[in-house]
């Protein structure tokens, strides 16, 4: 069975956003399955000694128009997060903390957490947002308070985050296929032509 696509990704990164349903289709089209794996893009770009993006104004302002251009052009609703780039390791271990106890809600959860920031312009780090987009999945407010204190979704993520800098990931979304690198939402149609024409060279 041909190996999942492996999609790293922050839930701040409105990439992401606009890469999750362009990746579903392609994943459906080509019989994978999608390992997604939330991680905190500034502990991957801390331990790379990569400088935040939007740190930098001309890139913020490039990236914050970009970021409404490109929501238009994947054809996805999008807001304007009002604060961009927080931490989101409160959603991110809600998401280790569920989907280690039920694997088959992960692609909605994460849609779930997505859409309440990028859509619907609530903030991930308030936890009442956690506790509204955990709800349809059968957790209570005690479950959600209890997932994103939970030391073994604190590890998991932890470990995605390690495992995100060995992969060499540079941004989000990154998505890896067959063992091949591929960074941002633009990269959708290289991932397909990669599907449909797997490698012969195994990557270095």
């Amino acid at each position: 069975m041909a190996a999942p696509i492996r999609f790293y990704f922050d839930f701040a990164s409105p990439y992401a956003w606009f890469a999750l349903p362009g990746l579903a289709r392609l994943a459906t089209m080509y019989g994978r399955d999608i390992d997604l794996r939330p991680m905190l893009l500034w502990a991957v770009f801390k331990a790379q000694n990569i400088p935040p993006p939007l740190d930098v104004p001309a890139r913020r302002a490039y990236l914050v128009a970009d970021m409404v251009r490109s929501a238009e052009f994947h054809g996805v609703p999008f807001t304007l997060p009002a604060q961009l780039g927080i931490s989101t390791h409160l959603a991110a271990r809600l998401f280790y903390a569920h989907v280690r106890q039920a694997p088959e809600d992960a692609r909605n959860l994460a849609h779930a957490l997505l859409h309440a920031h990028m859509v619907e312009g609530r903030s991930l780090a308030d936890e009442t947002v956690l506790i509204s987009c955990a709800a349809p999945f059968g957790m209570s407010a005690a479950d959600t308070r209890a997932a994103v204190s939970d030391p073994q979704a604190k590890h998991c993520l932890s470990e995605a985050v390690d495992a995100a800098v060995a992969a060499g990931v540079c941004g989000s979304p990154y998505f890896v296929v067959d063992g091949e690198g591929f960074f941002g939402a633009d990269r959708l149609p290289q991932i397909a032509w990669r599907l449909a024409r797997p490698s012969c060279v195994s990557p270095a």
